[in-house]
């Protein structure tokens, strides 16, 4: 007795939407879309600044170089929450840690 299997044929894109919605794959494909939006937001000059970005939790944490550059965006935390989330086109960032 033979046994055969039927599979559905799906497109590409049906399968690509399968592998990336995986939970796991999903947070950190979300992670780094996080993280390189400090620097498509903030520019180029202030991520010269800039040692290390890394988001979890709901929280982006930064760490700057620059005392004064440092100093200067503790003042603006809550703007540039709402700048990068507005760039991410949702919500993700409850807070901006910049140490």
């Amino acid at each position: 007795m033979e046994s055969k299997k039927e599979f559905e044929t799906l497109a590409l894109k049906q399968i690509l939407d399968k592998v990336v919605n995986q939970k796991q794959l999903k947070r950190g494909m979300q992670n780094i879309r996080v993280c390189n939006s400090w620097e498509e937001v903030m520019g180029k000059n202030i991520f010269s600044y800039t040692d290390q970005v890394r988001y979890s939790n709901k929280i982006l944490y930064v760490k700057i170089k620059s005392a004064p550059l440092k100093m200067e965006l503790k003042f603006n935390l809550d703007l540039i929450k709402n700048k990068l989330n507005k760039h991410l086109e949702k919500s993700l960032i409850k807070k901006v840690v910049v140490y």
